[in-house]
């Protein structure tokens, strides 16, 4: 129906309502095709990695390094067998990410602490298990002794400790400038944010229960030359500092619904050593410089 012929049969009282009628029908498939045009190119790969996502290309980097490359974003990003209605709700929600990314107003580090692998509502388990079954032969690194069933009863999700799998941020480099790589929860510190040596946390953290006997405790940098005292001073200072950046984002993570359990980080050297093992040397330390002449040379007596 040409437009001349359309505003004819408007004119015409006759013909008046049928022409209403077309109109709203041309209009409504229209608006079915905009929407579902919208969904499948914003549910696509080029979408999330191009046009309005400039702000992700750290996330899609380590995501094309990934051992899930080939599996689409939407396969853990959306609800799992979500109705029309939730998804719908969830295209909804993620449309707030639109104004800060069209005004560079958005804000760096991207997911800090890795607080969506911890939104237990945004990414639980089944977005894993929906491809992985739980009948799967586990096969963790050699040493290491890891009871999956344990943890999923204890309502531990995969991505409390999996949280870098689909997104591999150590073989990338990033571009963003102000952004960071995220921590691997699969690496002890993370461990220790359930389990500890103290018998305060929610696990115990005895060696043997995640250990063979053959694995080598004691990290290699403690053997090497020059360790003490200035390499451990050193690696303590780092681990310090990283615990300090940490804590801050833990009070973040808190805020959007991670428990505090998980949220609050680990201090590196206390994964292994008790608040009373630096006490030992350290304790000895103070006193001697409390006692040292101010003439000894670093203000420790001359033995």
């Amino acid at each position: 129906m040409s437009r001349t012929s359309l505003v004819g049969k408007f004119r015409d009282p006759s013909t008046r309502p049928r022409a209403i009628i077309l109109t709203g029908v041309g209009v409504l498939v229209l608006a079915v095709l905009a929407v579902a045009g919208g969904v499948i190119a914003t549910s696509t790969i080029w979408f999330c990695a191009t046009p309005c996502h400039k702000v992700q290309a750290d996330t899609i980097a380590s995501y094309e390094a990934s051992s899930h490359s080939q599996i689409s974003c939407m396969a853990c990003h959306e609800p799992v067998n979500a109705t029309p209605i939730q998804f719908a709700m969830a295209k909804l929600r993620s449309m707030g990410e639109l104004p800060p990314t069209i005004m560079n107003k958005y804000e760096l580090p991207l997911n800090k602490g890795s607080a969506y692998a911890l939104n237990t509502r945004e990414m639980g388990s089944k977005q894993c298990t929906q491809c992985h079954t739980t009948m799967r032969k586990v096969t963790p690194s050699a040493g290491v002794i890891i009871d999956h069933e344990a943890h999923a009863k204890d309502g531990v999700t995969c991505t409390t400790c999996h949280n870098r799998v689909a997104h591999n941020d150590e073989a990338i480099e990033l571009k963003l400038p102000g952004n960071v790589k995220h921590e691997d929860f699969t690496k002890m510190d993370a461990c220790f944010r359930c389990h500890d040596l103290e018998g305060e946390r929610r696990a115990k953290g005895e060696c043997n229960l995640c250990h063979t006997p053959e694995f080598a405790l004691v990290p290699s940098t403690h053997a090497e030359v020059g360790w003490l005292p200035k390499g451990h001073a050193n690696a303590a200072t780092e681990s310090l500092k990283k615990f300090g950046i940490a804590t801050v984002e833990a009070e973040e993570l808190v805020k959007e619904g991670v428990s505090e359990e998980v949220a609050v980080p680990v201090e590196h050297c206390s994964t292994c050593h008790k608040t009373s093992f630096c006490d030992t040397c350290h304790a000895k330390l103070a006193d001697a410089l409390r006692t040292a002449p101010k003439a000894a040379p670093w203000g420790v007596p001359k033995p």
